[in-house]
């Protein structure tokens, strides 16, 4: 039964708009705090500093490196010439006409090692050691060494 008297604000209708309301979400205003005026200024001016100091650092740190950067290839040139001077001098001093000097100096004479004779041309020159016994001593460092030569002439070819 529908009541329809003004008197009474409970009826029906009124009762499920009253609980409508208040189950409907309710958004609450939140206030907004307003900020100084000096306060926008204050942080533009700030971070334009920031960007400025960053930037000045950056640019001092770049400087920093080029200096040192230039110094390490000078350093690198030095040091390319020296090894090419030190080069020269050792093919100096090892050369034949170096060591016949330094030998006279000494009243020493230099002979050349004859080959054997007997030996096969086939044969390698640490075939041809092994074969000769102990007349020769050969190391096993040169005997890789030989084998080492041997294999990359059949691998390039």
């Amino acid at each position: 039964m529908i009541d329809h008297e003004p008197q009474n604000s409970f009826n029906e209708g009124n009762l499920a708009r009253t609980w409508e309301k208040k189950l409907r979400y309710k958004e609450r205003v939140k206030p907004q705090h307003k900020r100084a005026p000096w306060v926008r200024t204050v942080l533009w001016i700030g971070s334009l500093w920031t960007a400025a100091m960053a930037a000045s650092l950056l640019a001092v740190h770049v400087m920093v490196m080029g200096y040192k950067v230039d110094q390490l290839q000078s350093r690198y040139t030095h040091l390319q010439r020296e090894q090419q001077l030190l080069a020269a001098r050792v093919a100096s001093l090892s050369s034949p006409i170096a060591l016949n000097h330094e030998a006279s100096k000494m009243n020493l004479t230099i002979v050349s090692p004859q080959k054997a004779g007997n030996s096969s041309p086939t044969k390698s020159s640490s075939q041809a050691a092994i074969s000769r016994g102990s007349s020769t001593h050969v190391t096993w460092i040169k005997l890789v060494d030989q084998w080492i030569n041997q294999l990359r002439g059949v691998v390039v070819k």
